[in-house]
């Protein structure tokens, strides 16, 4: 099993116990399909009407329709916003005059692994182009929020950027600071509104994340983790392991202390 900048944060959150174990160990090391939510689904036929890249599944993003079946068939409102972004996305790319070398690069180095939506050439530099569809260009208070003051307290999101750049810097041979990463943020509720976001590292950030990616790969490869069951009715409720005996279909009794 290779790490990806995915499982980095989603162990993180196994050992905060907001994730099951069992999810996890069938996610990503038993490669077991979860089903993906309306919002994914969305983003997934963006990323692929603006750079044609497949999905993780390789499956071809099917739109939604509405009125099927009558002649009044059409798109979802959603998805005809998610093909105007992808024809932003375009122009923005022609505009700024970015050469696109790879779209769904992956890159394997050591322990670590990951996808890069796209490789590009930007302002005569090699770079890593992370393609968003998003409604919360301006939010700062989600966790998936792309306000810019928030943005670096979020690591959530930022570990992308490191592990990334990480990857293309040792398979080019180049230094890390020869590589620039930028988030393309395209607004889900707005098609010709975007944010292109440059994230420029520390050079401490990139040691330690990878002593962080060293830490899981021990624990849960060399030292065969054993993943706990840790349910809630919210990821028990869409969670394909339907013969799990830790499945929850009620909520469980939560009890909170009151004391002068």
């Amino acid at each position: 099993m290779k790490i990806s900048q995915s499982f980095v944060k989603e162990y993180s959150k196994y050992k905060q116990k907001k994730s099951c174990g069992l999810q996890v160990k069938a996610k990503y090391i038993d490669k077991i399909k979860f089903p993906s939510s309306p919002i994914m689904e969305l983003g997934n036929y963006f990323e692929f009407k603006a750079t044609g890249c497949l999905p993780r599944s390789g499956e071809i993003p099917t739109p939604e329709m509405v009125y099927k079946g009558t002649a009044k068939e059409k798109l979802a409102t959603d998805y005809e916003r998610a093909n105007a972004s992808a024809e932003f996305f375009k122009k923005v790319i022609a505009e700024h005059k970015i050469e696109i070398l790879e779209t769904g690069k992956v890159i394997t180095k050591d322990n670590r692994t990951g996808i890069l939506d796209i490789v590009a050439k930007f302002q005569n530099r090699l770079c890593v182009i992370d393609l968003k569809y998003s409604g919360l260009l301006e939010d700062k208070w989600s966790e998936f929020g792309w306000e810019t003051e928030s943005l670096p307290y979020k690591d959530n999101l930022m570990i992308q950027a490191v592990h990334y750049t990480m990857l293309l810097a040792e398979v080019c041979e180049v230094d890390y600071e020869d590589i620039d990463f930028y988030f393309f943020i395209f607004n889900s509720k707005d098609p010709e509104d975007a944010k292109i976001i440059k994230i420029n590292i520390d050079p401490d950030v990139y040691e330690s994340h990878m002593q962080a990616v060293d830490k899981v790969y021990e624990e849960v490869v060399l030292n065969n983790h054993n993943f706990k069951a840790y349910p809630s009715l919210k990821l028990c409720k869409s969670c394909p392991l339907t013969d799990c005996k830790h499945k929850l279909t009620i909520p469980t009794i939560e009890q909170v202390y009151y004391t002068i």
